[in-house]
């Protein structure tokens, strides 16, 4: 049985025991469910040894023992992947410090190396820090050119292009569906249960509400869809307290919800009519495929993500400026088959077993040995 390790290199909240929608495991689950043995592999700086949890059969969560540098995890010893078997590790490195050093680790050991890549350059809003982080790419890209080195979006396959690294394809993020609650009722059901209005129009908003998601678009929005459009936010952030603020005027037509259990989170995707994005970068967007997943079509600001996910005017609307957004919210209200368009998308190019369909056929080409 193939043995395949998805190890995160960040240090950050994402990977805790509880975590919701850990992406190394849903890719884990995915390949488990294709006949391989999965590790999901998270640093723990707080660890003095190794721990490990079985989720389900073959699909084990190790807790390794890690230092960090910012949000860079740097594992103390990746000697739990021999003791594992493992056959190949599945990178979704980016820009991480770590990739060079687990890349020797593999080498020496024969270990075979592949990566999923979502960004490159640097996003942070300090300059000297993109630029210490750019240079330091050099090092990943460096590896990225030796091994076979997949895209999560075709914005970013050519970025790899131009900076000289060969896209072996774009494979998409997918989604869970096993961390995703069965919904039972209908939209008017959940609205009921919600308490929502309902002869109303509802716009949902799902996310930080920090700077790079731009939930300050939300307030003009608002008031061009005019008086019959309800706001939903579920999410807090730095922008929690202006947001309210401007929020103000539109009184009951606003709710913010700053936390909610990730799978009561679902009730609302099946409730609302329109879900936005507003982050006119986004790389991907979790949200936005869980939506879309319930039935519920978004309106979005193009964005590599959005561009990739969504068929324009198909399975939802892409909007190229702020001004354009109103009226992509008024269309994907407007259009019944959206919604239905939008599972469909889904389920077809975005769950986890299409990325590991991929890998596993890469990794037969290339003659990985298999244990047992």
């Amino acid at each position: 049985m193939l043995t395949i390790a998805i190890p995160q290199l960040y240090c950050g909240a994402s990977g805790r025991k509880g975590a919701y929608n850990r992406q190394e495991v849903g890719l884990a689950r995915a390949f488990a469910a294709l006949g391989c043995r999965a590790l999901a592999v998270y640093p723990d700086t707080s660890l003095a040894a190794p721990e490990a949890e079985d989720l389900e059969p073959n699909v084990r969560v190790l807790y390794l023992p890690a230092r960090a540098l910012s949000v860079h995890a740097f594992y103390k010893s990746w000697q739990p992947l021999l003791d594992e078997g493992v056959d190949a590790v599945h990178v979704m490195g980016d820009n991480s410090l770590g990739v060079p050093g687990l890349y020797q680790f593999c080498r020496k050991h024969g270990i075979f190396f592949y990566s999923q890549l979502g960004a490159l350059k640097s996003d942070s809003r300090t300059p000297a820090v993109r630029l210490v982080m750019d240079l330091l790419l050099r090092r990943n890209l460096a590896v990225y050119r030796r091994t076979p080195t997949y895209a999560k979006t075709p914005a970013l396959a050519r970025e790899m292009e131009r900076l000289g690294v060969s896209c072996a394809g774009v494979m998409p993020v997918g989604l869970d569906t096993a961390i995703i609650p069965m919904i039972p009722g209908t939209p008017a059901e959940m609205r009921a249960e919600l308490k929502l209005d309902p002869a109303a129009r509802y716009l949902l908003f799902v996310g930080r509400l920090d700077p790079y998601k731009r939930p300050m678009a939300l307030p003009p929005l608002m008031e061009q869809l005019g008086a019959e459009w309800h706001l939903i936010v579920i999410g807090q952030g730095s922008l929690a307290g202006e947001l309210d603020a401007a929020m103000k005027p539109f009184g009951g037509r606003y709710t913010r919800i700053p936390r909610l259990p990730n799978t009561a989170v679902h009730a609302y995707y099946h409730a609302c009519n329109v879900f936005v994005n507003l982050n006119d970068h986004e790389i991907f967007g979790m949200s936005l495929l869980e939506a879309m997943y319930a039935g519920c079509p978004p309106a979005a600001r193009r964005a590599p993500g959005p561009e990739l996910i969504i068929e324009d005017g198909v399975s939802g609307v892409l909007a190229d400026s702020d001004a354009a957004l109103p009226d992509a919210v008024r269309r994907a209200a407007a259009d019944p088959e959206m919604g239905p368009a939008a599972q469909r998308r889904v389920n077809e190019h975005f769950l986890w077993g299409n990325s590991a369909e991929t890998a596993l056929a890469m990794l037969e080409k290339r003659g990985v040995p298999a244990h047992g």
